[in-house]
């Protein structure tokens, strides 16, 4: 089912409104911190909020990312208060501003949509804003909301769940065979096998 290459290809740049399925509490900040990574090395803006409020992205973003990176902690219910929408909005602004870096990156994990938060994502993407959303669970994955899906590690029980989550693009099989470091991107219909950033 996956367009499986002898070797993975990296992954390409995102763009857009890009979930994310799969993959236990360490593999999902570890993909945090690889794409947050990525996006400085290339001068651009990262903003991360975190509803799961892992103590280890907290960490890993103020230390590795001092001052590249803005990182909140949201409260327990997930939602965004209107407080941080505002600093997310004037940050975003600041940085389209006449540069030549990278759109910003903003990276949701766990986010809870309200109407006002869906509205600030809806003017963001149009401003050129990458949206990667770490979902909850596969019920959250909404279809028209998302062109790309990447898909992390699967334990047996749960891959089925994630197959059919994404029209059986994806295999219970490869996704319970994918390896640290790798994913499986659905865009648009097609799925490639492909590694994570670096660290």
């Amino acid at each position: 089912m996956v367009d499986k290459p002898r070797a993975p290809v990296p992954l390409p740049e995102l763009v857009g409104r890009v979930a994310v399925l799969g993959g236990n509490p360490t593999d999902k900040t570890s993909l945090l911190i690889r794409l947050a990574l990525r996006q400085t090395r290339q001068q651009g803006r990262v903003l991360c909020l975190d509803a799961r409020r892992q103590k280890q992205t907290e960490v890993q973003f103020r230390l590795l990312l001092r001052g590249t990176a803005s990182y909140f902690s949201l409260p327990a219910s997930g939602l965004v208060p209107d407080e941080i929408a505002q600093i997310i909005l004037s940050t975003v602004s600041r940085a389209l501003d006449g540069t030549s870096a990278p759109a910003p990156l903003l990276l949701l994990d766990s986010v809870v949509e309200d109407q006002g938060w869906e509205q600030t994502l809806t003017f963001l993407l149009n401003a050129g804003v990458t949206v990667v959303e770490l979902l909850p669970s596969p019920a959250a994955l909404r279809f028209g909301r998302y062109d790309t899906v990447l898909l992390l590690h699967a334990e047996q029980h749960a891959a089925g769940v994630l197959s059919r989550a994404v029209g059986r693009k994806v295999s219970e099989t490869d996704l319970a065979t994918l390896k640290d470091g790798e994913g499986i991107l659905v865009h648009l219909g097609r799925s490639h096998w492909v590694t994570l950033p670096e660290t």
